[in-house]
């Protein structure tokens, strides 16, 4: 019998009270993460465009347009939540395969939450719990798929079991679905390639046809039997590489995947942050700037460098997509600006002659000690001034990582961080009560007041 109806049981027997305590507590603090976010990529490029689309396109109103407020369907509404969750690169990801699985997971709980209303605080953790876990663990079905984009390819399987959960699915509607999404599975790093913005929707690609596919399977449409196990199933045809099929179901229901997954304290590709917060330390420690340094190299293991080794152009496709893939504008950013958050990725911060001059600098090499082809890092960085200093320093654990977590303090931190880069005003007592019903999420019993309290008065 094919796994995809392991995973089905693993959806219907998971209930809040089998979840441990570290899993309720870390996924709101992503739900609040992702919330955060939302907000500056309601300001993104394509983001508003993207809203105004799916608003005069119309249909039934069921669910709400994070910070613009109107209404649209559930499977709209994830889709543009996703969009801006995802649009700055700041939302969470899963270390191991590099997948972000909130940005496809939050927009589809709260989406089917008002749907659905009255949905209870604790459903909606469970689900995105859920959706979270299953995506991150068929991460390890592509674990050398170099071209895919797992964040959709493996999250449209999050969204079915995210959405089959809060619409109380059968085995046998969610198995289907499961199926149903196969057909729909997709997601390419071509976008990354070329700066691409519709880089910032293959996720939320994912959340609308995970719901899609699990409307269509309470229709009674059928999908594949052998959906991940199949000749064609999911594991052969996306493996590109080696496979690990014991891992995807090993302690299935005993560990959720969300403990494993990181946050971002910076925007842009994970693979950026390395040698942004190697830039940032460097620079303070030894009091750089810009015109000091005369050669600049970063090391990257060969996925992260395949990502992100490209040089520093601003004119490659669009301007904010191409720095949050290049390491060199990382490095250099950091350096002369003592950080990396939503301004960095201003396109007139982009185009700066200080940064860029530096940016041109940098020679982006493959750390050839590094052997296993799945590593992301260690990240080295080498930088040469013109007075004679060689400064070196390297890191294994990037900040956010799990192992160098950030604390709740930390995350409320991000959170009013992000306001001050939100093109809409949501006011401050709305942003505050958030904070506290997330804190407080599975005592809430209509999640539905959450998305109410985000929206911006001007829109």
């Amino acid at each position: 019998m094919d796994f995809i109806f392991i995973l089905a049981d693993h959806v219907l027997n998971t209930t809040f009270e089998s979840l441990p305590e570290e899993v309720v507590e870390k996924t709101k603090l992503h739900i609040l993460d992702s919330l955060g976010v939302a907000m500056p990529g309601s300001g993104a490029p394509g983001v508003a465009e993207v809203a105004r689309l799916m608003r005069e396109l119309g249909a039934k109103q069921e669910s709400t347009a994070l910070c613009f407020g109107h209404k649209l369907t559930a499977m709209d509404a994830a889709l543009v939540n996703s969009m801006m969750i995802h649009a700055l690169d700041l939302d969470d990801l899963y270390e191991e395969n590099i997948i972000h699985p909130s940005c496809c997971q939050v927009p589809v709980g709260f989406a089917i939450a008002e749907q659905r209303r009255p949905t209870h605080g604790k459903d909606l953790i469970t689900a995105i719990a859920l959706g979270v876990d299953i995506s991150s663990r068929l991460s390890w079905g592509m674990v050398s798929g170099i071209g895919f984009v797992k964040s959709a390819t493996c999250g449209i399987y999050g969204a079915v079991a995210n959405a089959g959960k809060l619409r109380n699915c059968t085995k046998d509607e969610i198995a289907n679905a499961f199926g149903i999404a196969f057909s729909q599975a997709a997601g390419n790093a071509q976008v990354v390639l070329d700066g691409a913005l519709v880089k910032r929707m293959q996720p939320g690609f994912a959340a609308r046809d995970g719901i899609f596919s699990v409307l269509l399977a309470e229709c009674g449409i059928k999908g594949p039997e052998n959906t991940m196990e199949g000749r064609y199933g999911f594991l052969e045809l996306y493996k590109r590489g080696e496979l690990f099929p014991e891992k995807i179901t090993k302690d299935l229901g005993v560990v959720y995947e969300v403990v494993n997954v990181g946050v971002k304290p910076y925007p842009g590709g994970r693979f950026i942050h390395g040698p942004a917060e190697l830039g940032i330390k460097m620079a303070k420690e030894h009091h750089l700037t810009a015109d000091e340094i005369s050669d600049l190299t970063i090391y990257l293991p060969q996925m992260a460098y395949d990502y992100v080794g490209k040089p520093y152009d601003p004119d490659l496709g669009n301007p904010q997509v191409m720095a949050q893939f290049c390491a060199a504008y990382a490095a250099a950013a950091g350096i002369v600006r003592g950080d990396l958050f939503i301004g960095e990725f201003e396109e007139s911060v982009i185009k700066d002659p200080t940064i860029g001059g530096l940016a041109r600098k940098a020679k982006v090499k493959v750390d050839e000690t590094v052997k296993d082809p799945t590593a992301t890092t260690p990240v080295g960085l080498e930088v040469k001034t013109y007075d004679g200093r060689v400064l070196k320093d390297s890191v294994k654990y990037i900040k956010g990582h799990p192992k160098k977590f950030l604390s709740r303090d930390e995350f409320i931190k991000k959170f009013r961080k992000c306001v001050d880069f939100s093109p809409l005003r949501i006011p401050e007592e709305n942003l505050e009560k958030v904070i506290d019903l997330v804190d407080n999420l599975e005592n809430l019993s209509d999640v539905s007041e959450i998305p109410r309290l985000m929206i911006g008065e001007d829109s």
